[in-house]
């Protein structure tokens, strides 16, 4: 029988309850742990989070310490699913838990799904439905220890694979959602804690869509630091642009974004980041206002190259900078506001003065930063402006540019070179640099072929005129510099204009055409205000001038806000006196016109009077506003069809007082071509006659003091025209008179005036002088005559017109002078007619004849003196009436004294008191009126030798006038004047 002794309780024995203890391990972490944690991560999630949540499977292997959870679900208070997974496989190792670290051999996520809302508040739905379950205490926090650390956590090895991150936005007008799929994660030998200086590496990457996110490199978390490189690709527009609309001015509608760099990021000491060789590209931009249906700009790609950037340093460098294919369009609305700053005019003054100090010097502690090249290549801009009457439609397109390097310097220069298209041919080229601040800018620039028809509503906005044609051809230095708080600048070069064509707008007829203007050289300085043109050159000018039949032309109105008429210029500000140099500064040393013309179609006449000048050619030179200044003036034409123009001259200072003198010679123009004008001033057509006219201008500021010598040489005049404008005069007799014996009319007609009277006009004046020298010959052509024959002792009125012995048909003493005197003139002009009309006047011719009775009845002869003629007379009244009535009649007259016995008016008393009773014959002063007649037409035919087809007998007439001679009364008898 064996000794109890021999054998120890089971219980009592070690590797009992080392057995036990095993399988209570090996129980307890297959079975009772995957137990407690498959209730716990539900209840957990519920009471932490909320969440309703639940595992399929899990499983936990206590001696490989080995964790695989699967089916892992969640879903917030909304039953909605918040985060799942797959499998969860997590791998602890053991052994270095000895050294105080939890170490992880590897955590493997399979398939993981976690939703993120941004919420209205900006908040984030995780953190909502923690902070909901865990509310904030008033207890205050407990007092950390200094030197506290994080847990010594070390990974071997984490994966996520296939993972899906849910990111749904509702911070923003319409909510957003953003599937980030697959997301993939791999991370190696990461620790909480120092591990000599090894860092982890890593690989990230992640789609949305087509979008794709990778992300690789090495990380270190004590003290954070890592290296790595991240590259963006094919980021959608949509996406930037949800996050970034509202901050953004415009609406992106198109476009990708690709960003590649690599970068280094460190907490050691003060936080550091780097990046380097970054490139950031953009493609198939499309941009556009928030209320407009269009984009205003598309970019093919944006690439920035050589990306440098230092948080450390505060420091920003960009090798290169590629636009390609630019296309804007740029808009003006009619209140004068540009699209593409629309989005910024309601910006505060506040942000606006915010931005601006934020634009000052950096004063040596600000961001620096560099560009080396910034390029634009292909590129086009449309300009629209509602802002003039007719809108602008401009582009520039072919736009190639490139500047740089630029920094924040602002005030080193920056080189650049342009170039760029307009229209078909249009070429414009700028080379040079620029400062910003400063500004200045130095420039070579080039225009070439710049059709000036697109630029023709900025043009109308001052002038009423369209481009038909026209290119402007620029060549020269531009310097430019703002000195506040002027903009001064100089350029120096040459322009010009070629193939102009200028209408009036809306109208197709030309009113001024040119092969080229050249202006070589130009020298414009800004402030102080100077231009200075060495020679300007105007090829082939042609100008086209039609007055309309109510007296308006085609150039009325053409400079728009010019007509001052009107304004009181009394009320106009003293000008300050700043001595005799000018505001501005303007000299031409010459300018050449070569083969000009200049048409005329007047249709205030008819027919319309059409003329016009050719092969005009000519010099200006020595213009210039600076006194003291004289210039010169040399030109000539061809008038008409054979007339010949030639002017010379000098030119005062323009703008100041100094007088222009102005000799213009026209010659060998026909008269047929005014025949217009003659219907219709003075009633008739033009045959035949040449013109020719010699006129001198001086002007002295606004006055002007012209000498106008007109020739018409064998002016010939045709039929009569039918005008109500015409001068109602007889216009044949006045041209024979004003002719001289070769048939020529040679005037002077001096006028003077003020050009800035709007009722003033020299051509209206010299054509009004003109008319009214021939009427006034006309009317009074025995005035004219005498002046033509220079006839001495006789006024003009006195050759027109013969005295007669009253009562008889005797001439008065010296009266036969006239007649010969009359006849010499008539001799020279054969075109006058001489129309004799023999008159009496009844009242001095009725008495005179019976005074001839009456001298007959008391036999007084002629030979009979005057004291005995009024003695006789007297006594014949006492006879017939009485003593009385010869007193009375003495007294009545005052002719008491001896003096009447002189009197020649007391003979006539006389011998009216003794025949107002006698009565003529009813045709005695007929038969006197005829005599006359025909007694001057015979002198002056037989004795003066008057041609019958010259001298012309009229019907008598008793309306003759009567004068006081030297001694006696004569009768008047007037001749009358006429042309063939």
């Amino acid at each position: 029988m064996a000794d109890p002794k021999a054998r120890k309780p089971i219980y009592k024995m070690v590797s009992f309850w080392l057995i036990l203890l095993l399988v209570l391990y090996t129980l307890a972490g297959f079975i009772g742990l995957p137990w407690w944690l498959q209730r716990q991560v539900p209840a957990q999630l519920e009471t932490q989070l909320g969440w309703e949540g639940s595992v399929t499977d899990i499983d936990f292997n206590p001696f490989t310490m080995t964790l695989d959870v699967e089916g892992l679900d969640a879903k917030d208070a909304d039953g909605e699913p918040v985060v799942s997974a797959k499998q969860l496989h997590v791998d602890l190792t053991v052994w270095r838990l000895i050294t105080g670290t939890i170490a992880f051999e590897s955590i493997r996520l399979d398939s993981p799904f976690v939703r993120v809302d941004l919420l209205k508040d900006y908040g984030v739905n995780l953190v909502r439905d923690w902070t909901h379950n865990h509310p904030a205490k008033d207890e205050p926090p407990e007092e950390q220890s200094a030197s506290s650390e994080p847990p010594h956590l070390y990974f071997n090895e984490i994966q996520l694979n296939d993972g899906n991150v849910r990111f749904r936005d509702y911070s923003q007008g319409e909510p957003e959602t953003f599937d980030i799929q697959p997301l993939n994660v791999t991370l190696n030998d990461l620790a909480t804690f120092s591990d000599d200086g090894n860092p982890s590496d890593y690989t990230l990457s992640a789609a949305i869509g087509e979008q794709q996110i990778d992300w690789d490199g090495n990380i270190g978390l004590m003290p954070f630091h890592s290296n790595g490189h991240i590259r963006l690709s094919d980021i959608s527009h949509t996406t930037l642009v949800h996050f970034a609309s509202p901050y953004a001015p415009y609406v992106v509608n198109q476009g990708t974004l690709s960003l590649d760099t690599d970068y280094a990021i460190s907490s050691a000491g003060a936080f550091a980041l780097v990046t380097q060789n970054g490139e950031l590209r953009i493609d198939n931009l499309s941009a556009g206002l928030p209320d407009a249906d269009a984009p205003f700009a598309t970019l093919a790609a944006l690439v920035v190259k050589g990306i440098t950037f230092n948080l450390g340093e505060r420091s920003l460098a960009i090798g290169s900078v590629d636009l390609d294919q630019l296309k804007g369009d740029v808009s003006r609305d009619k209140d004068g506001l540009i699209n593409v700053i629309k989005p910024f005019t309601g910006q505060p003054e506040e942000d606006k003065r915010d931005q601006a100090a934020s634009g000052g010097d950096n004063g040596g502690t600000g961001f620096n930063w560099r560009i080396d090249t910034v390029r634009l290549a292909d590129s086009e801009v449309h300009w629209q402006d509602a802002v003039p009457e007719t809108p602008a439609d401009i582009t520039a397109s072919g736009i190639n540019a490139e500047m740089g390097p630029i920094s924040q310097a602002l005030d080193e220069p920056v080189p650049y070179d342009l170039n760029l298209r307009t229209g078909e041919a249009g070429k414009i080229a700028a080379k040079g640099q620029v400062t910003l601040a400063p500004f200045t800018l130095e420039s070579t620039l080039s225009l070439d072929g710049i059709a000036l028809a697109p630029f023709q509503p900025y043009v109308q906005q001052s002038a009423d005129v369209a481009f038909a044609g026209g290119t402007l051809n620029i060549e020269g230095e531009l310097d430019l510099d703002d000195q506040t708080p002027a903009l001064t600048g100089t350029f120096n070069g040459n322009g010009q204009v070629k193939d102009l064509k200028l209408t009036r707008a809306g109208q197709s007829d030309s009113i001024l055409s040119w092969s080229s203007l050249r202006l070589n050289p130009v020298e414009l300085n800004l402030n102080p205000g100077r231009l200075e043109i060495g020679t300007i050159t105007l090829t082939d000018p042609d100008a086209h001038i039609v007055r309309a039949a109510d007296g308006s032309t085609n150039l009325s109105g053409l400079i728009k806000g010019s007509d001052t008429a009107g304004q009181d210029t009394a009320e106009e500000p003293a000008k300050e006196d700043k001595g005799d140099k000018p505001d501005f500064v303007f000299r031409v040393t010459q300018v050449e016109l070569e083969n000009g013309q200049f048409d005329l179609a007047d249709r205030t006449v008819k027919p319309v009077f059409t003329t016009g000048m050719r092969k005009v050619n000519g010099m200006i030179e020595g213009l210039s506003n600076v006194p003291p200044q004289q210039g010169s003036v040399r030109m000539s034409g061809e008038l008409g069809q054979r007339g010949h123009v030639k002017m010379n001259g000098s030119i005062g200072t323009l703008g100041q007082e100094d007088t222009t003198h102005l000799e213009l010679n026209l010659d060998n123009m026909a008269m047929a071509e005014l025949s217009p004008y003659f219907g219709r001033y003075l009633g008739y057509a033009v045959d035949s006659g040449k013109l020719r006219m010699d006129l001198k201008y001086d002007i002295t500021g606004p006055q002007i003091k012209a000498d106008n010598r007109i020739v018409l040489d064998q002016l010939t005049l045709g039929q009569s025209v039918q005008s109500d404008d015409a001068v109602n005069v007889p216009v044949k007799l006045g041209l024979t008179l004003l002719r001289d014996t070769d048939g020529v009319i040679d005037v002077d007609l001096p006028i003077s005036g003020n050009l800035d009277d709007p009722e003033f006009r020299v051509g209206q004046v010299v054509l009004r002088a003109f008319i009214n020298l021939l009427a006034k010959a006309a009317t009074s052509p025995f005035n004219m005559l005498g002046s033509v024959a220079e006839l001495a002792g006789f006024s003009g009125e006195e050759l027109g017109q013969v005295a007669f012995v009253p009562g008889t048909t005797t001439l008065a003493p010296g009266e036969d002078k006239k007649l010969k005197l009359l006849a010499d003139a008539m001799a020279d002009k054969p075109q006058l007619l001489l129309n004799v009309r023999g008159a009496v006047a009844p009242d001095i011719d009725g008495l005179a004849l019976k005074a001839e009775r009456l001298n007959a009845q008391l036999d007084l002869t002629a030979d009979v003196d005057r004291k005995q003629r009024v003695r006789a007379l007297e006594s014949q009244v006492v006879n017939q009436q009485g003593e009385a009535a010869l007193k009375k009649l003495q007294a009545d007259n005052k002719q008491t004294g001896d003096d009447r016995l002189n009197s020649a008016e007391w003979v006539t008393t006389l011998v009216r008191a003794l025949t107002k009773d006698v009565q003529l014959p009813p045709e005695a002063l007929n038969r006197l009126a005829q005599q006359r007649g025909a007694i001057l037409q015979k002198q002056l035919s037989d004795q003066y030798d008057i041609p019958d087809d010259q001298l012309f007998l009229l019907a008598p007439s008793e309306d003759a006038k009567t004068e006081m001679g030297e001694d006696a009364i004569r009768v008047i008898v007037p001749f009358a004047m006429d042309a063939r």
